[in-house]
């Protein structure tokens, strides 16, 4: 019994401890990549569904689902959701160009590591600032078996500290986000410098490891969606 016992309280130490690392996952993240398999279709068509896609972000924003979405410059996008995983997949296929194969989803849930989230659903679509930010996406190498034992979120945090502290004149944090389940980090950031400050992210302890990747991109995204000025 008291194997047992001693059994049990390891396992709910252990929940705790991913429970404080990932939370409960109440929003929903989307990245859309550009699906290298699509078909080759007319212009017209490419720019009715792309018309379709515009209004269908606008329609899940107006019903307060979706928080926000923004594209990269180099294609492909994302999406921030305040429902969970499973209602944010029941309407993804209400996307024209997303039910006709334009995009490759990958959705987690996740919670915030740095920053609040703001809706926007009091503002008129005119009234929506866009601009332009750097975009970083930290992932974990699935195909090591040891990425399984590593919490890649506190390592992420040290690049943060780094961007706060000694990038302060060049950059400035937006936001960051966790995935669930261990999927990786997003970094948002806005910089007046040309290319942003990359050269941080490749010093990620992990990064240097081989135990994760990223990517830097600038994404075109509404402005106070982190309750930025």
């Amino acid at each position: 019994m008291k194997l047992k016992l001693t059994f049990l309280a390891l396992f709910l130490m252990v929940a705790a401890q991913l429970q404080a690392q990932y939370g409960d996952g109440r929003f929903t993240f989307v990245f859309l990549n550009t699906n290298p398999d699509r078909a080759e279709l007319p212009k017209e068509q490419v720019d009715s569904l792309q018309a379709g896609h515009i209004a269908n972000i606008n329609r899940l924003v107006k019903e307060q689902k979706m928080i926000a979405a923004g594209p990269f410059y180099t294609g492909g996008g994302i999406f921030l959701f305040d429902t969970n995983k499973a209602d944010t997949e029941a309407v993804l296929n209400s996307d024209p160009a997303i039910s006709a194969g334009r995009f490759k989803l990958e959705v987690y849930p996740f919670d915030l590591m740095e920053g609040e989230l703001c809706t926007l659903w009091h503002k008129d679509e005119a009234d929506v600032e866009m601009t332009t930010y750097y975009f970083v996406r930290f992932e974990p190498n699935k195909d090591d078996e040891n990425i399984d034992a590593v919490k890649t979120n506190r390592f992420t945090e040290n690049v943060l500290k780094e961007l706060k502290r000694k990038y302060k004149e060049k950059a400035e944090l937006v936001g960051a986000i966790n995935l669930n389940s261990n999927e990786g980090q997003v970094i948002i950031y806005k910089s007046d410098q040309e290319g942003g400050v990359e050269e941080l992210f490749a010093t990620h302890e992990l990064v240097k490891k081989g135990l994760m990747s990223y990517y830097h991109r600038q994404i075109y995204f509404p402005k106070g969606v982190f309750c930025e000025n």
